[in-house]
């Protein structure tokens, strides 16, 4: 009981806190920028740049809001169903699902609010579409998958 409680709130924990800090910096942009202005850079690294994203990755299905909100609140509670029916057990595995989720929750969030997700963050050495903290949440949780598949899954192939 205890173990299970413990996994339960670093879940709920990691989720809320990025959820928070995608909200966070999010509003912050919404607040203070206009679209299309960079307003800082790490050198060599990155510039942070306001866009507004009406599509789904790199841009794809642009200006198709109700759609992609639809398929986002889908994603959501087939990570939800996920979790109930197949109760994951393995660190690895829970920390793809947490960070799927809330990537996908925060991104969820801007097109149910605003029609568009806010992306900010510009890589400088590779040619890469603009994203934002939910989407790195969301590769994050694509490479814990990877890794639980590839070195911890133990089923039957």
């Amino acid at each position: 009981m205890k173990k299970s409680y413990i996994n339960l709130v670093w879940q709920i924990g990691l989720c809320a806190l990025i959820v928070v800090l995608d909200r966070i910096s999010k509003l912050y942009i919404l607040n203070n920028f206009q679209v299309g202005e960079i307003f800082g850079e790490i050198p060599y690294v990155a510039n942070f740049m306001y866009v507004q994203n009406t599509g789904a990755a790199f841009s794809i299905f642009s200006n198709n809001t109700m759609l992609l909100t639809a398929v986002s609140v889908l994603f959501l509670f087939a990570i939800i169903l996920y979790k109930i029916i197949k109760k994951p057990q393995h660190f690895m595995e829970n920390l793809a699902v947490v960070l799927f989720f809330a990537g996908g929750l925060g991104n969820a969030i801007d097109r149910a609010m605003y029609k568009f997700v806010v992306d900010f963050i510009d890589l400088k050495w590779f040619d890469f579409p603009v994203f934002n903290i939910a989407d790195i949440a969301v590769v994050a949780g694509a490479v814990a998958a990877i890794l639980y598949v590839i070195f911890f899954d133990k089923r039957e192939v």
